[in-house]
């Protein structure tokens, strides 16, 4: 089974999230962490590109968006933001 990490700049920003939205992305957490294929029917995830050999995916929750990287192994979130302010053209280096 996959386990689930935050970068610092992940951690930093969820820790931030208004209460309702941490715990649903908690909920989403708990859901990948069991099968990261299949997802919650109320998360939209999409795969976003590559990066370093490891599929890149973006996960809205409301008005939030985050981003995590999956390497088969662990599922590592490396952000969290406003769908506004989440921009891709840089996709995360880890």
């Amino acid at each position: 089974m996959p386990q689930v990490e935050m970068t610092p700049e992940a951690r930093t920003q969820y820790l931030n999230l208004p209460t309702e939205i941490a715990d649903r992305f908690d909920e989403l957490m708990a859901y990948v962490e069991i099968n990261p294929h299949r997802l919650p029917p109320w998360c939209e995830v999409k795969s976003i590109g590559r990066r370093g050999g490891k599929e890149v995916f973006r996960a809205r929750v409301g008005t939030y968006r985050a981003t995590y990287v999956f390497d088969g192994e662990v599922i590592r979130f490396t952000r969290f933001r406003l769908r506004k302010d989440i921009g891709y053209s840089s996709l995360p280096k880890s």
